[in-house]
């Protein structure tokens, strides 16, 4: 049962990061208007959109494959993935929480950050619950 579980939240988890990635993406591809609404140059934003990128494609690689070790019974693929997926969550969100706080001084983007740690936790109970 705990397998199962845990395949949902990966798979959950991958999809979440697949998503963020594209809003990621748009966000280069222009990164004024959202440079714009946090007060700071669109430079700064670029920045903090190419760091943000690189941990949601960790973390969205470490969902996946996790995902996939889980699907073919393989623990040393799950366990490897989801302590990359785990540890990618927590960097992310103490990057938001540290961005949030420090340069942004946007309420929303430190709780995003500590959604994004609690997913982190999450992932990690995973990784040592299940196998």
């Amino acid at each position: 049962m705990l397998r199962v579980v845990a395949m949902v939240l990966f798979g959950l988890m991958f999809l979440a990061e697949a998503g963020d990635l594209y809003g990621l993406v748009l966000t280069l591809a222009d990164p004024v208007p959202t440079a714009d609404r946090f007060g700071i140059t669109a430079r700064a934003e670029v920045l903090r959109s190419t760091v943000l990128m690189i941990l949601a494609l960790v973390v969205c690689f470490g969902a996946l494959a996790s995902l996939v070790g889980l699907l073919l019974r393989r623990p040393a693929l799950f366990r490897k993935s989801a302590l990359a997926c785990a540890l990618g969550y927590l960097v992310y969100g103490l990057y938001q929480v540290a961005d949030g706080t420090l340069q942004l001084g946007s309420v929303v983007v430190v709780l995003a950050g500590l959604i994004y740690v609690v997913l982190g936790g999450l992932a990690y109970a995973m990784y040592r619950s299940v196998h």
